[in-house]
């Protein structure tokens, strides 16, 4: 960590708060599960999960459990978990080293100090990795959070993030989505299986190279968010090939169900979580045939709605692909950066 980095003037946390931040372990879970559906209920991020879903966060090769993940506990209070900081560390793309942070204070705890004590400690953290993985390069730490959300838009800016891009989360009911349409010829629309893993992983990185921002994932997050992830649904999955090259994917959707989405709305909802077509193929209406087929696919599957995430900048078009395929923009979050110097 490193030491004598001026930090902004906080209001320090109130006298009946015994404030006391440690690592999260396996046995918070239930209060970290409680402490995200308040935030929910609260901000209505349309984001739920469950305790299946942070264990398998707590699960994750590249964080370092006992340090990234961190709870803050009210001990005079019985030792009530009452925020918590997390902090993903990315793998380099030479120019900087990247890492996502993200943390929340429970609702009726606000503007008390908590959020300051649990965004300085998260930053100390996110130091921490800048300096153990590439203190050779200069860093940035990512952030995100719901444009519309004031009192976090003040509390980043004033510890030195600055918004850098923007995001829409779009959705559709089954239902109103149209027909699908063919592909364009010469190509063949194939569902996901296993030996389409790793070529499914090349596609992605070589397709989302001009995106800004963007760093390859690696074989490890590949498995553990993708391929191996409780949330992966193959059988809704799709990849593009040519059949006289059948290996090679030129297109590709993946999907999520998130059970934690139905356990709170009774919805079944249908994440496409990626979809990206090689630079050599664009253009073609590839990306516009793979979400029809899927959207198909998740109404006769039984899902009620799909949901996705897509850069409000997207380099592709991709916004207006998705409103062509019958996708409203739900929420606008912001995406935010504080940049750190290399450190010699």
């Amino acid at each position: 960590m490193q030491v004598g980095r001026p930090r902004p003037y906080a209001r320090p946390v109130p006298p009946d708060l015994d404030l006391r931040l440690r690592a999260l372990t396996h046995a918070d879970i239930p209060q970290w599960a409680a402490l995200l559906a308040a935030v929910e209920q609260e901000d209505r991020t349309g984001e739920h999960y469950n305790e299946a879903d942070l264990a398998e966060e707590m699960a994750n090769p590249d964080i370092e459990v006992g340090k990234d993940i961190v709870g803050a506990f009210d001990e005079g209070a019985g030792g009530d978990l009452v925020g918590y900081f997390s902090v993903y560390p990315r793998s380099s793309d030479r120019t900087h080293q990247k890492v996502h942070v993200e943390g929340s204070v429970r609702p009726d705890l606000r503007g008390r100090g908590v959020g300051t004590e649990v965004l300085r400690a998260m930053l100390d953290r996110a130091d921490e990795v800048h300096a153990e993985r590439h203190p050779d390069l200069p860093a940035k730490y990512a952030a995100t959070g719901l444009s519309e959300n004031t009192a976090q838009v003040e509390l980043l800016t004033e510890h030195g993030f600055r918004a850098e891009r923007w995001n829409f989360v779009m959705r559709v009911q089954t239902t109103q989505t149209p027909p699908p349409e063919p592909l364009p010829e010469g190509l063949e629309l194939r569902r996901y299986q296993p030996a389409y893993a790793e070529p499914m992983h090349a596609a992605h990185n070589e397709a989302f190279l001009d995106h800004p921002n963007f760093t390859p994932w690696t074989d490890v997050m590949w498995k553990q968010w993708v391929t191996e992830s409780r949330n992966f649904r193959p059988e809704l999955s799709f990849v593009v090939v040519e059949p006289s090259d059948p290996q090679r994917v030129v297109a590709y959707l993946q999907s999520n169900e998130f059970d934690a989405f139905f356990e709170a709305t009774g919805r079944r909802e249908a994440y496409v979580a990626k979809v990206g077509t090689r630079r050599e193929f664009r253009g073609r209406g590839i990306a516009g045939a793979l979400l029809q087929h899927a959207l198909a696919a998740y109404r006769d599957a039984g899902f009620d709605e799909a949901s996705l995430d897509v850069d409000s900048e997207n380099p592709t078009g991709a916004l207006g692909i998705y409103e062509r395929a019958g996708f409203e923009v739900e929420t606008r979050w912001t995406n935010y950066v504080l940049e750190r110097p290399a450190l010699g």
